[in-house]
């Protein structure tokens, strides 16, 4: 039975409306373009295309179409803004970050003495890739300490030793 709508869309406001939000929506934050998205597929619907039409001319998946339509139905244009959870919350609170970039920076700690100390202080184990891009976002880098520099320990020679760790550095 192809060409029967099966669900149709239900028009709580006019085609001016939409096409006025549309204008408002234009060139903004990323959000705002994404319901831009969602509402230039309702206008299509208004204007009379199929979901299946207007997917296509949007370039979605029919699915995608239905969930955005039925969004659209149930909740009207507040249904078009998406709704980010935030992602998940940091394991670290603020005041224990500022504690760990205090201790690695004091003590110049390589990476696996910096995961050390997050389990011993917090509790928290993180695998060594999350600690390199913990301590990379914090503004640290990577590099042998000291290694042309007026502050040169005494004993610079065995810590520079070939086989010594890389260190984080400010």
């Amino acid at each position: 039975m192809a060409g029967i709508e099966l669900i149709p869309i239900s028009k709580p406001v006019d085609l001016k409306f939409i096409e006025g939000k549309l204008k408002e929506i234009e060139a903004e934050s990323k959000k705002q373009k994404k319901a831009g998205e969602r509402l230039e597929f309702i206008r299509l619907r208004y204007l009379g295309y199929s979901v299946p039409e207007a997917c296509m001319i949007k370039g979605i998946t029919i699915q995608t179409g239905y969930n955005w339509q039925s969004s659209w139905n149930e909740n009207g244009i507040d249904s078009v803004m998406p709704n980010y959870g935030g992602g998940r919350p940091s394991a670290m609170t603020l005041e224990q970050k500022e504690r760990f970039r205090d201790a690695v920076a004091r003590d110049m700690m390589t990476t696996v003495e910096a995961g050390a100390f997050v389990r011993e202080h917090f509790g928290i184990e993180f695998t060594p890739k999350h600690i390199r891009s913990m301590l990379r976002s914090m503004g640290f880098r990577h590099a042998k300490p000291y290694d042309v520099d007026y502050r040169r320990p005494a004993d610079a020679e065995g810590i520079l030793k070939k086989d010594s760790e890389q260190r984080w550095t400010l």
